[in-house]
């Protein structure tokens, strides 16, 4: 009894399956690739979608290859037929098996498959239904043949597929190219491996005696051939056809059911009697005609119409000229086929952007930068970007979805429908708080990845917002100033994630260079400080940057650190203002070539920041600091908010080597750097590879 529940359960839940169209396109006809070949009008892949629209499944995956762009420009998001399309592409041909895994991301339980080059009409109810009582994880349909096909025909026994022959005197069971498959099949599949279901998969799942094979006695065409390709042709237009004594209503449904605009009314011979669409019956029913009249009544009765020996120049003068459908018809008046007026596809474009934003590293004034503090008694901040990057890659798509790959956490890429999906659950964060702000009205694939693990005091994660933000714009074609890409990579962390923390890297990740940054309640002006080459070239070889470890968590350290302002400590917002002043000292010896006076600046920034918090520092940060004290740094300070991290130390660079190796033996990581002075770039590039 529990058995057969289970099974009503699945039968009933089947319209939820998904299922994948092989749309990759490589045969052609009449220089048109398979999906996109016109049949009465309409792409063959369009007849697919419909087919599996009429059957209740609206989740559809398209793994398309060959003139991808094309097919996503015509059918997007697929909600003009009331489907949602995703569209899984191919970097390289990758095969039947290949195509599959490759939309594998998008697959969670059991899904459909149609091969793009054949027409089914399967009963799926029952399909499945077969399916789920054999307990099959790999069902192919079958269909009889007095044709052979490519990969052999079928030898069955007991429903399982036991092999696959090269001759029909064995067997006429073939192949028709519709699969269900549970995501057990992905084990079977090497990853981005050219892997052929018919030549590898199924040869071996036979072997194993697990594959399935359900026979139907049913309609199946493969277009691949001329011959079958104008067959189905001949075939579909034979939908379009009612007799003359049939009425209005039945005219209705049949325009209904093919969503061709098109009935042709003809008799027994099938000779022409007149034509029906829309327009004509709405016509009909405003003069007061019912739909119960026969479609004579409302048909037009001398259309237009050529010879099927007619030029095709002359053909398409006609259609270019406004007529929208034009029988076909032989010598006896019969219809052979219809031409129909299709707008050229205008192929959309899908941009890849590429990005970088670079990382920083703060010299002094970090926490006064803090809104809360800057309000009340004003913010300065000294920093510089170094050339350590978050770097970043976004591809628009044509569908929904919102896929992001990011070396920051491991795993599998995150596939979301939809914007409207989004949901905040610990993963990524930060990158959907950008994508709600920025609302774009389509999908996109993000790719990232980072010089530099977050976490380090770094601003890493202000920059990735940055990066994100510049990216997005870009394919919004908006266009926004420095100051309003930082405020909205500010927001996303304050406002949606509640994430506590300042304003700089966002705007060092903007500007690039070195800045001078003020803040105050109305108001952040950042000065781009202008060195001369010699001075950088010369501040570069007196630092030293050494990890340290413990990644921190800044809004932890920050929240505190709030606290203590909001409680109007006055210890901790006289520090805060000594370190406001240690900024403007090293921003004069910079401009000023004082190099002297920056390690011992650095050693009293450290001390102040250290006084904020007993979560600063640590003993093994106190070790780390010590040790470079006494092997030649003049000073230094802990970036970030403090608990672990890079200490940026200030040397001699005649001490350069003796502080390494001592900061090495502690287990310090020594990190070389050179400063960056552009802010994040973006680029377009013109393909994926």
């Amino acid at each position: 009894m529990r058995e057969e529940e289970n099974l009503y359960k699945a039968i009933k839940n089947y319209i939820k399956m998904k299922a994948v169209i092989l749309a990759r396109g490589f045969g052609t006809h009449q220089k048109e690739i398979f999906p996109m070949v016109l049949i009465t009008g309409k792409p063959f892949l369009e007849h697919q979608i419909r087919f599996l629209k009429e059957n209740g499944i609206t989740e559809i995956i398209l793994a398309v290859y060959h003139m991808a762009d094309k097919i996503k420009s015509y059918f997007g998001t697929g909600h003009r037929w009331g489907v949602n399309l995703t569209y899984s592409e191919e970097e390289v041909p990758l095969g039947t098996a290949g195509a599959i895994k490759n939309a594998e991301k998008y697959i969670d339980d059991a899904f459909l498959v149609l091969n793009g080059d054949s027409y089914s009409q399967i009963n799926l109810k029952d399909f499945i239904e077969f399916h789920k009582s054999k307990r099959s994880d790999f069902t192919i349909s079958l269909v009889k043949s007095k044709d052979s096909v490519p990969y052999g025909n079928v030898i069955l026994k007991e429903s399982r597929i036991i092999d696959f022959v090269d001759r029909r005197n064995i067997s006429d069971l073939i192949n028709s190219g519709v699969y269900l498959f549970e995501p057990r099949i992905f084990d079977y599949i090497e990853h981005e491996k050219n892997i052929s279901l018919e030549k590898n998969i199924f040869p071996k799942l036979a072997k194993e005696n697990l594959l399935y094979g359900y026979f139907y006695n049913g309609y199946f065409m493969n277009i691949e051939k001329p011959e079958t390709y104008y067959q189905f042709k001949k075939d579909v237009l034979g939908t379009l056809l009612l007799r003359e004594y049939q009425t209005v209503k039945d005219a209705i449904y049949k325009i209904e059911k093919s969503n061709i605009d098109l009935v042709l009314i003809v008799n027994e011979q099938k000779k022409l009697l007149g034509v029906l669409n829309n327009k004509l019956i709405r016509n009909h029913l405003l003069r007061g005609g019912n739909i119960e009249n026969n479609v004579s009544e409302a048909m037009v009765k001398d259309p237009l119409t050529v010879n099927v020996n007619e030029d095709k120049n002359k053909i398409a003068e006609i259609l270019r000229e406004g007529t929208h459908r034009l029988p076909i018809l032989d010598d006896e008046g019969r219809v052979v086929d219809v031409e129909f007026h299709v707008e050229k596809i205008k192929t959309e474009k899908f941009p890849i952007i590429r990005g970088k934003a670079p990382l920083r590293i703060s010299f002094a004034g970090g926490g006064t930068d803090l809104s809360n503090f800057f309000k009340e008694h004003g913010g300065v901040v000294i920093n510089a970007t170094i050339n350590k990057y978050c770097h970043g890659t976004i591809i628009k798509r044509a569908d929904t979805k919102i896929i992001i790959d990011s070396d920051i956490t491991p795993g599998k890429a995150v596939v979301i429908d939809s914007i409207n999906h989004l949901q905040y659950d610990g993963k990524l964060d930060l990158i959907k708080a950008v994508i709600k702000i920025m609302q774009p009205d389509f999908g996109f694939e993000l790719y990232l990845h980072n010089d530099i693990p977050p976490g380090r005091g770094l601003g890493s994660s202000a920059s990735l917002s940055v990066l994100i933000i510049s990216l997005l714009s870009y394919l919004q074609e908006t266009h926004y100033n420095e100051y309003k890409t930082a405020e909205i990579a500010h927001k996303a962390e304050i406002e949606e994630l509640k994430i506590r923390g300042g304003w700089q890297d966002q705007y060092a990740a903007v500007t690039g260079g070195f800045s001078f940054m003020e803040f105050n309640g109305e108001k952040s002006i950042i000065y781009p400080l202008k060195l001369k080459e010699d001075v950088i070239n010369e501040l570069n070889s007196h630092m030293i940057l050494c990890y340290v470890g413990n990644p921190h968590n800044s809004d932890e350290h920050q929240s505190v650190l709030e606290k203590s302002i909001a409680e109007n400590e006055e210890e901790k917002i006289n520090q805060l203002n000594k370190l406001k002043e240690i900024a403007i000292e090293i921003k004069d010896c910079l401009l000023t070539n004082n190099f002297e006076k920056i390690g011992e600046l650095l050693h009293e920034s450290w001390m102040k920041k250290r006084s904020l918090s007993k979560n600063v520092s640590n003993p093994k940060i106190d070790t780390f600091y010590e040790t470079g004290i006494k092997n030649g740094a003049y000073g230094g300070k802990l970036l970030g908010s403090g608990g672990g991290g890079y200490i940026l130390f200030f040397c001699s660079p005649q001490k350069r080597n003796q502080l390494k190796k001592a900061l090495e033996r502690v287990g310090g990581e020594i990190m070389d750097f050179n400063f960056e002075f552009n802010g994040t770039k973006i680029w377009p590039v013109k393909r994926k590879f």
